[in-house]
């Protein structure tokens, strides 16, 4: 006969896997909740999915990544609500290290309308038992922890065991390195730089099964927090993203638009450099006379030429080069770091609706 103590110990844990359950939406039949070890994690994930508090996160993460699950902040908001997307437990996976475990979370969501179900993301974490208590890690370092690893002056390569690495690429990059350290007059700073063969295994690395970004291009990145790079691009050569690791640490306030333009003007985009890319600019418009620059200052715009040229991106170069050439890069810095909208920073530089599609035009003919 079970004693007193031992139906409130049961009865707490009931209580606690019913109350994470309540925030996980649902957990796979497949997991073993007879595990003491799984039910703390159960209960540990549902009051982290649930706040998003730290305390629930390795606090050595924060020192890495600086916002280490910021991949998933919001992630339950979509077109059909705010909160639509809800998580649901998948998998437990034990490793072989006794201290960690997966855990794969998928966000669901269901549509009373349709009576469908739509499947946002498949998010991998690490669980990682520290005494008696659960604390959550990135999966990043545990999916690379045998990857292979080339320092080349201030970069770290950790490179995909899918790939070949190009001391070629390598030695490319640390010439826009220094290029680069010279433009912003700064000293360069240590790089660590994942590379991997497609955006598909970027995602995978940032702890995505599934993404619906994963699929969308062929080639791309991301620049993270703390000099971090994870290319897709099957190179070791990617002055894009190394460009925004500058324009974060040098001004943080830099709005998007010019941020974006900055990163083009150095390191183009997708495999083509921003002289590529300027003069397919210049074909575009001159098939399209009456386009409206204006109306197209949106980075965010998915609005490509021929499939390669993103027009936004080429545009904001191109208004980058035209400033430094007129007004110098100083004045393009101040701009920076003060973060003044589109509006503001090309009305500094005498530019707006009446007179950038000429001036644009015009510059682009030198």
């Amino acid at each position: 006969m079970l004693t007193i103590k031992a139906l409130f110990f049961v009865f707490i844990l009931l209580f606690q896997l019913s109350y994470s359950q309540y925030k996980i939406k649902s957990i796979s039949p497949t997991i073993n909740k007879q595990d003491p070890v799984n039910l703390k994690i159960i209960e540990t994930l549902g009051e982290f999915l649930e706040t998003k508090d730290p305390k629930f996160w390795l606090e050595s993460d924060f020192k890495r990544f600086k916002s280490p699950y910021y991949e998933i902040i919001g992630i339950e908001s979509g077109k059909n609500g705010e909160n639509f997307y809800q998580p649901s437990l998948m998998e437990i996976i034990p490793t072989n290290e006794d201290d960690k475990r997966i855990i794969k979370v998928a966000y669901v969501g269901y549509n009373k309308e349709t009576q469908s179900s739509l499947i946002k993301a498949i998010y991998n974490l690490v669980a990682v038992k520290k005494g008696d208590k659960i604390v959550f890690s990135k999966y990043l370092d545990y999916t690379t922890k045998n990857w292979r690893s080339k320092k080349e002056d201030n970069i770290t390569y950790c490179i995909s065991p899918s790939k070949n690495y190009s001391i070629e690429e390598a030695e490319r990059q640390k010439k826009d390195i220094k290029l680069l350290s010279e433009f912003f007059n700064t000293e360069k700073f240590p790089i660590f730089y994942y590379s991997t063969i497609s955006p598909e295994e970027v995602f995978k690395l940032k702890g995505f099964d599934y993404h619906p970004m994963m699929y969308a291009d062929t080639s791309g990145g991301f620049a993270e927090n703390f000099n971090i790079i994870i290319s897709g691009n099957n190179s070791e050569y990617y002055t894009h993203e190394v460009t925004h690791l500058y324009t974060s640490k040098l001004f943080p306030g830099i709005d998007p638009f010019f941020n974006e333009g900055m990163a083009t003007y150095f390191g183009g985009s997708g495999k083509f450099d921003f002289l590529w890319h300027k003069e397919k600019l210049k074909k575009f418009l001159y098939e399209n006379p009456n386009f409206d620059i204006s109306q197209h200052l949106n980075i965010y715009e998915r609005f490509y030429y021929e499939k390669e040229t993103p027009i936004p991106y080429v545009v904001s170069a191109v208004l980058c080069q035209m400033i430094i050439s007129k007004y110098g890069k100083e004045k393009l810095f101040h701009l920076f770091r003060k973060g003044n909208s589109v509006d503001e920073g090309l009305e500094i530089f005498n530019l707006n609706t009446s007179n950038i599609n000429s001036e644009f035009r015009l510059f682009l003919k030198k």
